[in-house]
């Protein structure tokens, strides 16, 4: 085995990760993925990058993964963390939480991405002393929620002295939960070695075939091994390599005495020879002494790199090793070798031991087994109600599953499957609930499965089958069960107006706030809220405030962190009665509460509506800040409904800033991601953003096109032109500048009907200027701008108030009434600047130069050319033009940071708020400051805060 230390054929790979690790030292963070075969030298590639110089350099913390706790939420990363975990203390008090309860160190929160932000702040601060590179060997083996925490470090790093190196098997090789995050990483592929290179390894005594080097496809543990082993000759044509080196390795193992083996078997248990080890030795009446003839046979061997003290010390010379000594053992024995390990954590306190005991003790036990599904399922409780979800749900389904078939068993299942939506592992619940409904009749059991089967299509991108499938079962269980009824309608109607089915919606909101009017106010909160949302969007405004007025003092003390997401549907209601101060209100304080309590996977739901608030109140800073955040955290929470949702927003905010490249890529991914959701109403939405841009853009036709397909879906729904998806007046304002003026007669119908309800100043205005558009050079138009203006004073909405300026000047300057249109042109001027709406701006100034005022009179530049210099954001997207307010010269990122920080948080407190290292706020705060060209935070709240208050 010592030709294997001899590294040969990777000069490449070398290369490039020596190049990763002096970016690294640097200061510029790097992450690689080492991806291969089983045997093809990933490991040893990693440890000659590691005796190279500059792996001098590093701190160096190695880690490994182990497929016997693969299923331990957090066993990889409490000893990944092992090293650094005095630094706890100094983190933000529920980045510490959060850590502790993933770690059993703590009573404290162990949500999934709070461990996350934990994990990242832990990182960054152990690199302010010294350079940190991790080595984690076999991350295809590491548990989903470590390899989730580590990923989403890596992604949030910016400037912080860190190397994280993975080795991990091929995507063919793993499976799709592990591939989510590892896939998420830039690749070093290591691939078999070459002939030369393979008659190199072997040596000159060693004479290698074509037809051998060809079989084993350069694998160089294969060419290793198999001659040692007594392999019979390879056949020419293509073996399972991961098969024939198992089989090598037992046909090795069986030449060891029957005490090394089953010392081996517990190694290969617990993952490596650590002190549980010794100690479940003595349990079966051996010692570490029996692990020698495997170590002579070079089975196991010691980490050198390896940061940790772990006992004895020694480990597998390959993951292979470990495969074939746990599946050439006998049931039995494996079973026995679980038991030992779960009585020795079963006598200790340390970070994750009693999750450790409950694995082993369920791996121990053949069948089933009510004592050990009760004790697992007390576990489990035990870890939620730390909030630490993700190990609550893997426990779960391990208690469901040992559980004797009856009642007890479908509910153990039935608790999973909902602790699996609270974990954010909503593709986790589908198969306990198949299950669930194969193995029970009672009608009560298939109701509550058949429920949450639609929660799990709610946000798993299916939300009109989910929607059908609610109704039915309201329908079936209203007599027996008016409540549950009742609330399932009542999810359905939010269904119904979220992808846009308004009447539907409507009916449905009626009827099951009709069925629960006897129950307590604060019983009833979520039925009524949904039933105020249908009735505003239906255009009652007077019966949806009568709602709100009840639900109001409600609403302060609901959970905000409930799954039903009530800041939102309060937020949208009151958005959608024109009460806009409302609606930021609510939803700021959501964020506030799931910032402050490390709940991210609630987030993108409410950043998107955020989004949509300070869109029309015209913050569009904090509004394009907000949506790009809810696009990245929709993707890393997996919440396929919302991801299309939050592009079509943020495709919207780049319009209106003339991100004309930026806007367009977003509406794209929108609309594609929209339809395989089935959600049309994205489609809308998306068409709508595409509209607008081109509207700004000075292509009428081409924008009547997109807006006649936001027009046609909304008319076919009922939906009208609400606040929650404007576009009549865009599109008669197109037709009229397209020359088509009575093709919008349509779209002025509507928005006559949107401004027939009381206190609705925004539909007011816009009707009357959509009139004196239509009127054209009609005398009659003057007076309806002027209205038109004076009803935009009460709206609040800044674009619409300076676009219906602009057309006022522009009708002005017709008339040749130059004093007024220049008052008027440069009111809209003023307003599309404070804006940052380039497009806009660049109309009203030459509608100015038209009317005689000098202006800088520049040219248009090139939006795509623009935006292809400017920085990215944080899912590679161009960030805002750099021209409009200086904020708008930022990344998203960078506003973001740049936002927090001017509200008065610390880099620390910022940090927390935004799931970012302090290094990394540190980073962004002086790009931001070098951009606008300050020097510090007193002139950062002037320049970011001087036109709207600090987001949430």
């Amino acid at each position: 085995m010592a030709a294997v230390t001899v590294l040969v054929g990777r000069d490449t790979e070398r290369d490039r990760l020596r190049a990763a690790l002096v970016d690294a030292a640097g200061g510029a963070p790097r992450a690689l993925a080492i991806r291969g075969d089983p045997g093809v030298g990933k490991t040893r590639l990693l440890d000659a990058v590691l005796a190279d110089p500059v792996g001098d350099v590093f701190r160096v913390i190695r880690a490994e993964g182990h497929e016997a706790e693969s299923e331990i939420p957090y066993a990889a990363l409490s000893l990944l963390l092992g090293p650094l975990l005095d630094g706890i203390a100094t983190l933000p008090g529920p980045q510490a939480a959060a850590l502790e309860g993933a770690l059993n160190l703590g009573p404290g929160a162990g949500d999934r991405l709070g461990v996350a932000v934990a994990t990242l702040g832990l990182l960054a601060q152990a690199a302010e002393e010294r350079p940190l590179l991790l080595a984690v060997d076999d991350a295809h083996n590491l548990d989903l929620p470590t390899l989730e925490a580590l990923v989403f470090s890596v992604r949030r790093m910016r400037a912080e002295p860190i190397a994280v190196l993975l080795t991990a098997r091929s995507r063919a090789d793993t499976s799709p939960a592990v591939e989510r995050w590892l896939g998420a990483l830039p690749e070093v592929p290591v691939d078999g070695l070459d002939l030369a290179a393979a008659r190199q390894l072997l040596g000159p005594t060693s004479p290698l075939s074509r037809a051998t080097w060809e079989a084993t496809a350069g694998n160089p543990l294969a060419l290793l091994e198999l001659p040692v082993a007594g392999a019979s000759p390879l056949p020419v044509e293509p073996v399972r390599l991961s098969t024939r080196l198992v089989r090598a390795y037992e046909r090795r193992l069986s030449g060891l005495p029957d005490a090394t083996r089953q010392a081996l078997l517990l190694v290969a248990v617990a993952g490596s020879a650590d002190d549980a080890v010794a100690e479940a030795l003595a349990e079966q009446g051996l010692d570490v002494g029996d692990l020698e003839p495997a170590e002579a046979a070079d089975l196991l061997g010691r980490d050198d790199h390896d940061d940790r003290s772990r006992g004895t010390g020694a480990l597998f010379r390959h993951p292979l090793i470990r495969s074939a000594v746990y599946h050439a053992a006998t049931p039995g024995r494996k079973r026995a070798a679980h038991r030992a390990l779960a009585a020795v954590h079963g006598r200790r306190e340390g970070p994750g031991a009693g999750e450790r005991r409950a694995f082993h003790l369920a791996a121990a036990t053949p069948g089933t087994d009510e004592d050990v599904a009760a004790q697992l399922t007390a576990a489990a409780r035990s870890a939620a109600a730390r909030n630490n979800h993700v190990t609550a749900l893997a426990l779960l389904e391990r208690a469901a599953r040992l559980t004797p078939s009856g009642p007890a068993r479908i509910r153990r299942l039935l608790e999973a499957a909902l602790t699996a939506q609270t974990a954010g592992n909503v593709a986790a619940a589908t198969p306990l609930l198949d299950l669930a409904l194969v193995e029970t009749d009672d009608p009560a059991l298939i109701t509550t499965a058949c429920h949450l089967q639609c929660r799990v299509q709610m946000w798993s991108g299916q939300p009109t089958e989910a929607r059908d499938e609610l109704l039915h079962l309201a329908d079936r269980t209203r007599t027996a069960e008016p409540v549950r009824s009742a609330a399932m309608r009542s999810q359905a109607a939010l269904l119904s107006l979220t992808i846009g089915d308004q009447q539907l919606g409507l009916a449905a909101a009626a009827q099951a706030a009709r069925d629960v009017a006897d129950l307590p106010d604060v019983e009833r909160l979520p039925v009524v809220l949904v039933h105020a949302l249908a009735l505003a969007l239906a255009n009652d405004s007077a019966g949806a405030r009568a709602l709100l007025t009840t639900c109001e003092p409600l609403l302060a003390a609901a959970d905000p962190l409930a799954v039903d997401q009530l800041p939102v549907v309060a937020a949208n209601t009151y958005a959608s009665i024109e009460e806009p101060a409302a609606a930021r209100r609510w939803l700021e304080a959501g964020v506030r509460s799931t910032r402050s309590s490390g709940a991210v996977g609630l987030l993108p739901f409410l950043l998107t509506w955020l989004a949509a608030a300070c869109w029309r109140g015209g913050d569009w800073r904090a509004a394009l800040t907000h949506a790009h955040a809810a696009v990245e955290l929709a993707q890393e929470t997996g919440w396929a409904t919302e991801e299309p949702q939050a592009l079509a927003m943020l495709a919207t905010i780049e319009a209106g800033l003339g991100m004309d490249a930026a806007c367009r890529e977003h509406a794209a991914r929108a609309l594609r991601l929209g339809a395989a959701t089935g959600l049309r109403i994205v489609e809308a939405r998306a068409e709508h953003a595409l509209g607008l841009l081109e509207l700004g853009a000075g292509h009428p036709r081409v924008a009547a096109a997109h807006l006649t397909v936001t027009a046609e879906f909304a008319l076919a729904h009922g939906l009208g032109s609400p606040v929650l998806l404007d576009w009549a007046g865009d599109l008669v304002e197109a037709h009229v500048r397209a020359g088509t003026p009575e093709r919008a007669q349509r779209a002025l119908a509507v928005l006559e009907r949107e401004a027939a309800a009381p206190g609705r100043p925004l539909a007011d205005a816009i009707v009357l200027r959509s009139s004196a558009l239509l009127l054209g050079d009609d005398e009659a138009a003057e007076p309806a701008f002027t209205e038109a203006l004076r009803r935009h004073a009460e709206a609040g909405r800044p674009f619409e108030e300076a676009r219906t300026r602009l057309h006022q000047g522009e009708y002005l300057r017709r008339h040749r009434r130059l004093g007024a249109a220049r008052e008027a042109l440069a009111g809209a001027l003023r307003g599309f600047t404070r804006l940052g709406a380039t497009a806009w701006v660049e109309r009203a100034e030459a509608e100015l130069r038209a009317a005689g005022t000098r202006t800088p009179g520049r040219r248009r530049p090139d939006l795509r050319a623009r935006e292809t210099r400017a920085s990215t954001g944080p899912a590679g997207t161009p960030t805002a033009p750099r021209r409009g307010p200086a904020p708008l010269q930022l990344t998203p990122q960078e506003l973001q940071v740049a936002l927090v920080v001017a509200g008065g948080a610390t880099n620390i407190e910022a940090g927390a708020q935004l799931f970012l290292s302090p290094k990394t706020i540190e980073y962004h705060l002086s790009n931001a400051y070098r951009k606008l060209g300050i020097r510090s935070r007193a002139e950062l709240v002037r320049t970011v805060l001087s036109a709207s208050p600090a987001p949430a």
